[in-house]
């Protein structure tokens, strides 16, 4: 994509302030309240298919969304029970896994599941048979286990149960459905596990709280993995905190590092911290950063990249009334881009989100989330978001030169926008941060007073043109 330098340098050095809630493109999956589970979501190029458990018995089910989000095609069965499906697509076919669904939300719980694979088109029809990848293993959502398409391979993270004791282990599968010999990849017990390729080897993460329990102290383990499924050095240490944690944590890599995303419980409290740290691809680990304080009560954080920074979501009071989905840009050294934290899902017609995915392509983030009714917290409905990229709403936009005045700045009700040096205004248009136009006036004058009462608290863009020159002019709102 390419961005207009100026632009960049101007609002890189102003640090802008995002609108309180980013709900403009929010659009259902699920409407029928009766998913059990949410999976993993995958894209094709052209529309994306989300996975999911529903109904009291767990089955197995898709559905495809445009990239607009729209219905694509009534829901599909894949007519197996099962846990949240992992899913992610190789060129030509989709792979879905799934397991038992005893293990979403109940890590204290031994596997002794199977794991089963199941290819689709993107026509929607089965490719083949069900085929079993592993037994007396498990993959459960939100990250119990990970699944990822390089190199001509799906590669596969999931934990297999000894003595009650869940380890790592990592699996390929090509196209055509053959299996490698598993390798195992943690030597003490592991929760929940994330991955991020960086073109040449994974690097995947994982939590332990030690043998057989999992109320000692949380350490976040890194092992590098190869596209071909063999591991590349040794497992070595990211996080040691003698507090413990059961929050799934999240990986990235930005083209240099990764940034590994995580939860700490706060000393005598139940609730958590939000921290990155940063791993290089040789495995040399930063200090930390903090995120989020454990007062707001985050969890269920997830990280993705866009190509110039990343997107951090998570929920403040998950499990609760007051749940919310809130997220915030970070550049490439932790850096938050804004000076406010936005929401991005809160609570609709009485149910409440839970936690929430995202994954960048086609120039957006696309972020979904899991609302569960809450007159039982047993089931709820799918929804999506699509997100601006940290910088697309620039693109449609250029700057021009000084000649203009915008005053009262930061504005309440109105602004007085005036040229100068004896120019006259040919238009004035005010973009929100996403480029959309809301406000457009064609004058004759050199001065004009614009109403801003109806709009939101945040960050605008004006932009005032003389016929030939354009000047760009940022604006803060606050009511």
């Amino acid at each position: 994509m390419k961005i207009n330098v100026l632009v960049l340098a101007f609002v890189l050095c102003l640090a802008f302030l995002l609108p309180n809630s980013i709900k403009a493109q929010e659009f259902p999956v699920t409407s029928t309240t009766n998913v059990s589970m949410f999976g993993e979501v995958g894209f094709d190029g052209t529309n994306y298919l989300f996975g999911f458990a529903e109904d009291s018995i767990s089955m197995v089910s898709a559905q495809f969304i445009s990239n607009t989000g729209g219905l694509v095609g009534p829901k599909i069965s894949l007519g197996y029970r099962g846990g949240a499906p992992l899913v992610e697509f190789d060129g030509t076919n989709y792979l879905f896994l799934w397991s038992g669904a005893k293990q979403v939300f109940n890590p204290d719980k031994s596997t002794e599941d199977t794991i089963f694979g199941q290819f689709i088109s993107p026509s929607g029809l089965l490719v083949g048979n069900r085929f079993i990848v592993a037994t007396n293993a498990s993959i459960s959502s939100p990250k119990g286990g990970c699944l990822d398409f390089n190199n001509g391979n799906y590669i596969v993270i999931y934990k297999q149960s000894f003595n009650e004791n869940d380890y790592n282990y990592v699996v390929t599968i090509s196209p055509s459905g053959i299996i490698s010999t598993p390798i195992q990849l943690s030597t003490q017990s592991a929760g929940d596990n994330a991955m991020a390729f960086d073109g040449t080897n994974y690097l995947v993460v994982w939590w332990s709280h030690g043998i057989s329990h999992y109320d000692y102290e949380q350490d976040i383990f890194g092992q590098f993995v190869s596209s071909t499924g063999s591991l590349v050095g040794s497992t070595f240490m990211i996080d040691d905190d003698n507090t413990n944690s059961d929050n799934p944590l999240s990986i990235a890599f930005d083209g240099t590092k990764y940034m590994v995303t995580f939860h700490v419980r706060e000393l005598e409290t139940n609730d958590w911290n939000l921290y990155s740290r940063f791993v290089s691809t040789s495995g040399v680990v930063d200090d930390r950063i903090i995120l989020r304080d454990y007062s707001y009560k985050p969890s269920f954080a997830y990280t993705s990249f866009d190509g110039t920074n990343y997107l951090v979501t998570w929920a403040d009071s998950a499990f609760s009334l007051e749940s919310v989905i809130k997220g915030r840009y970070y550049n490439t050294s932790g850096v938050p881009l804004d000076n406010n934290i936005f929401t991005i899902f809160s609570t609709l017609n009485g149910d409440v989100p839970m936690y929430a995915g995202h994954f960048f392509t086609n120039n957006k983030y696309l972020v979904v989330t899991f609302r569960m009714d809450t007159s039982n917290f047993q089931y709820g409905d799918i929804y999506g978001a699509f997100v601006p990229s940290s910088t697309s709403f620039l693109t449609s936009i250029e700057f021009g030169g000084d000649n203009c005045l915008i005053y009262p700045n930061p504005a309440t009700d109105y602004i007085d926008v005036s040229m100068l040096n004896d120019k006259i205004f040919n238009s004035i248009n005010i973009y929100n941060v996403f480029g959309k136009k809301i406000i457009a006036q064609s004058i004759n004058k050199d001065n004009i007073r614009i109403d801003v009462s109806k709009l939101s608290s945040g960050i605008y863009f004006a932009e005032i043109t003389d016929g030939v020159i354009k000047n760009i002019k940022k604006i803060v709102i606050r009511k």
